[in-house]
């Protein structure tokens, strides 16, 4: 199943080888970078670029539903957008890993059922806050929310897809877990890509390092970095996943956009990566059978 969706992956591509502080406070920041000019540009150019979108008219940052926990180096506040983005994450509270700059984070899935390798013939349903909504999907509908957790499900307008997030706030280890549970709606089996994506500026910082597994995804700022608080984002898969249902892969790109759904290997780069204004992707390679559901639990933590 694993080297199936890779396989895959690599096909999109044409290969991937291509392609005075207290201690409530958190971290403390060490001395001045001796460059400020390269953070400076790479913030910049962030600017210059989401000057240029257009919002789509269903895309959001808007906290709808915020959580906080914990105290000093354990303390967490993140909050959920109406569609179930997670468009603010500090841990310890005052750093910020999903950038402050454009809030963006979010999901999408693919339905490559009737497709083929070069993404002809798929479909995509994406939501990447202030990267944009595909507009093909209904309204979002709030099924429970306390003060722990908030429950979102989303249908495409086509009705083939049902996509229920659960966000539920973990104070014991200051991390947010994400219940992901997509339903096939139609009377045949299909498969989907399903992808998740944050972009990184760890404590408000530009030039991150960046890596990822078959089941993890992160970037954070080194203990020796001289401009910014030692501290990271772990997008992690926490759940027991079917090898014969469902595949994974995290990965590192070397670009703050999100991931095409339908070609989610497109930026994938060598790792590690150093220094850079990136973001990290997990994807689910999943077979869900008719009229049936298929589960995955992923989340963020700080590093």
């Amino acid at each position: 199943m694993k080297n199936h969706f890779v396989q895959k992956c690599l096909l999109a591509v044409a290969g991937l080888a291509l392609s005075s502080t207290s201690f409530a406070a958190g971290l403390p920041k060490l001395a001045a970078h001796p460059q400020p000019d390269v953070n400076a540009a790479l913030r910049q150019q962030k600017q210059d670029f989401l000057k240029t979108l257009s919002p789509t008219p269903d895309a959001t940052t808007v906290c709808s539903f915020t959580f906080t926990s914990g105290a000093n180096n354990n303390s967490l506040e993140y909050c959920v957008t109406a569609n179930g983005n997670v468009s603010e994450f500090q841990t310890p509270i005052g750093h910020t890993l999903v950038s402050a700059e454009d809030r963006a984070e979010g999901y999408g899935i693919c339905d490559v059922t009737n497709g083929d390798p070069q993404g002809n013939g798929r479909v995509a349903y994406i939501d990447f806050a202030e990267f944009g909504d595909s507009g093909n999907w209904n309204p979002p509908v709030v099924l429970s929310h306390n003060g722990t957790t908030v429950k979102i499900a989303r249908t495409t307008i086509d009705g083939i897809w049902t996509l229920t997030q659960t966000f539920t706030q973990e104070a014991s280890t200051a991390s947010v877990k994400i219940g992901m549970t997509l339903k096939n709606n139609t009377a045949i089996q299909r498969e989907a890509f399903l992808v998740r994506y944050a972009d990184v500026d760890a404590d408000g910082f530009f030039q991150n390092n960046f890596d990822g597994t078959f089941s993890n995804a992160f970037g954070w700022n080194s203990i020796s970095s001289e401009a910014a608080s030692p501290v990271g984002l772990l997008l992690q898969n926490l759940g027991t996943l079917d090898p014969t249902q469902i595949g994974s892969e995290g990965f590192a790109q070397d670009t703050f956009l999100p991931p095409p759904a339908c070609n989610p290997g497109a930026n994938f780069v060598p790792a590690p990566l150093v220094g850079i204004d990136g973001s990290v992707v997990l994807i689910y390679d999943m077979h869900v059978p008719q009229k049936k559901s298929l589960s995955v639990t992923l989340g963020y933590k700080g590093l």
